[in-house]
């Protein structure tokens, strides 16, 4: 066999395992993503639920003083 052939079928093989590699890498970071993203909501909606209650807090001390 041709070593110019040889050469060119082991770079073909090679370049179909990096590209299915890309793929893969692909695929986990678009999962990554979207799990960043649900938990950055997650904890934005703790952090609302928490500014919330501090209001509440800060409201009803108010009232409190106000009426003293």
């Amino acid at each position: 066999m041709n070593k110019r052939i040889k050469k060119k079928r082991e770079l073909e093989e090679k370049l179909r395992i990096a590209e299915s590699h890309i793929d893969f890498l692909i695929y986990e970071t678009n999962r990554l993503n979207r799990l960043v993203e649900r938990n950055a909501q997650a904890t934005n909606n703790e952090f609302e639920a928490v500014r919330k209650e501090i209001h509440e807090m800060r409201t009803k001390r108010i009232f409190k003083k106000g009426w003293l």
